[in-house]
């Protein structure tokens, strides 16, 4: 099989923006637009709540709330919540419960949305199942939009869960399509492209959020109506795109569907030679209906790429970039930036990991998946000494006129440990598991391990505030040590799948990585299906 100059045809190119615009853009707008304006929406879930219980406020609707800094630390003062600044407002254990509720269920319905999603992808298709499911994200922006008119937060919980089953569904639906419909040589780059889409969706999320577009009490709503439009972008456009064709012969065997997907994918008429791949890869599929849970886990060549499957996920979420987002306020504040800044500082910091995810891009298919893993890894750890080291001398008394610089040093480091999670572990793990197991199992592989990555999500946000009560400057060792493992295990067992076609991979991972030998069963399987 030769390889070919890649044709950037219009079909691949909208088919890969049409896909990342309406799922990967959305699941990364959903991990952040309840960040900025949380205080706001906090103090909606309070008035409610009071209107509920009939509590009279007060001195013409003033209520008694609780300010934080150091000019008025622990007093308490009536005012006006309607009139008061958000920025000083301190939610009471029942609000805060509730808004935990309302931020964790997005991970919980993420969960399921990502265990359903390898028979949602086999069931109606890759490129079908993420036009079906637009219309959850245009529902849950109704909700999203109708919590001040209806007097009620448990619309946006409701909104939250549908767009967290729509986020673990389109994270799949998303990763699978890009890999299949990918000339090999840009593989990576095209399978960047998700990652790059996340990171842009979070900044976006941040954007909207701040207090001079959206983020105000007035008009947070429209920073959750906004799901409507990149789902709808995906609706209108997606239809006319090529479904994948893997999916068409390998699944469906419809061998003549999937050669016109093909032709209009690569620009270019004669796709025999990937036409062949794939059929080597259906005849090898025939004897397998369909791969449940059960089969996954007992084959035994299909050991290890789950093992190694499973291993990046929980890397990737457990590499503690939350507890790098979550102490940033803190680092800002010792820092001496002031309150109102801070979220452009926050909107900042998405755009350095916008950027670096944009280099990466090339990067990709240039210095290959596994050097792109170890060595910003290597970075992380690094960053992460630098944190606790500057994070904990913060604390000295004796060091209190450096406290400053110490912060500034602390908030670099923090920069470059998202550099090197943007480089390697933000987007390389969705790639690598639509590359390292062949059609049949691949989409199960994909369910399986993203439910890993939503399951350690969910753990993380459940366990770090007691971390950081627990730790305090320490609370990044744990990461450190996870990242160490991490590394050991990726140079020992995850292998190079750069230029590379599925079953060539496949073969590699069962031979051992180290194994340079020819594919030799599948030249023969290839030289019977052109003789």
């Amino acid at each position: 099989m030769t390889d070919r100059e890649v044709n950037y045809s219009c079909y691949l190119i909208c088919s890969v923006f049409f896909c990342v615009f309406g799922n990967s853009f959305l699941y990364g707008y959903n991990i952040g637009d309840v960040n900025n304006p949380a205080k706001i929406i906090q103090m909606f879930y309070h008035d409610v709540l009071d209107e509920r219980a009939g509590i009279q406020e007060m001195d013409d609707n003033s209520t008694v709330v609780t300010y934080g800094g150091n000019s008025t630390a622990n007093m308490t003062i009536p005012i006006k919540r309607s009139e008061m600044n958000y920025l000083n407002y301190e939610a009471p254990d029942n609000v805060e419960w509730l808004w935990s509720i309302t931020v964790a269920i997005f991970v919980l319905f993420g969960m399921i949305g990502a265990f359903a999603s390898g028979a949602w992808a086999d069931y109606f298709g890759r490129k079908r199942g993420m036009i079906l499911i637009t219309f959850i994200m245009f529902v849950a922006a109704i909700f999203g939009g109708i919590p001040k008119v209806t007097r009620s937060f448990e619309v946006l919980i409701v909104h939250r869960a549908l767009v967290g089953l729509h986020c673990g569904l389109n994270v799949s639906l998303a990763s699978l399509y890009l890999a299949e419909i990918s000339p090999k040589k840009i593989r990576g780059a095209i399978g960047t492209c998700h990652q790059l889409f996340i990171t842009v969706g979070i900044l976006w999320s941040n954007i909207m959020g701040v207090s001079k577009l959206f983020g105000t009490k007035e008009l947070w709503e429209w920073v959750f109506i906004f799901n409507a439009f990149p789902a709808l972008v995906c609706l209108i456009g997606l239809p006319f795109c090529p479904e994948s064709p893997r999916y068409l012969l390998i699944k469906k065997n419809e061998e003549e569907e999937a050669r016109d997907a093909l032709r209009k994918l690569r620009g270019y008429f004669d796709v025999e030679d990937e036409i062949d791949e794939m059929k080597v890869e259906a005849r090898r599929s025939q004897s397998v209906e369909s791969f449940t849970l059960k089969q996954l886990l007992t084959t035994v060549d299909l050991r290890w790429p789950v093992i190694i499957a499973c291993v990046l996920q929980i890397s990737q979420q457990w590499s503690g970039i939350n507890a790098v987002m979550s102490f940033s306020s803190f680092m800002y504040k010792n820092a001496g930036v002031e309150l109102t800044v801070v979220e452009w500082v926050v909107c900042l910091t998405s755009l350095i990991n916008v950027v670096t995810t944009l280099i990466a891009v090339p990067l990709m298919e240039k210095a290959g998946r596994r050097p792109l893993l170890l060595y910003p890894m290597v970075c992380m750890v690094v960053s992460f000494i630098a944190l606790t080291i500057f994070h904990n001398l913060q604390y000295e008394e004796s060091l209190q006129g450096s406290r400053g610089i110490f912060a500034v040093v602390a908030i670099i480091a923090m920069h470059t440990y998202v550099v090197g999670f943007a480089l390697g572990l933000g987007p390389i793990p969705f790639i690598v598991v639509g590359e390292i197991f062949r059609q049949e199992p691949r989409a199960a592989a994909m369910s399986l391990s993203l439910t890993f990555n939503w399951v350690c999500n969910f753990i993380l946000n459940l366990i770090f505030r007691f971390m950081q009560k627990a730790m305090l400057g320490y609370v990044y060792l744990p990461f450190i040590v996870i990242l160490i493992g991490a590394i050991v295990f990726i140079f020992f067992k995850v292998p190079e799948t750069k230029n590379r076609t599925f079953d060539e991979i496949a073969a590699t991972i069962t031979r051992g990585r180290k194994a340079k030998a020819p594919f030799d069963d599948l030249g023969e399987e290839m030289q019977k299906m052109n003789s």
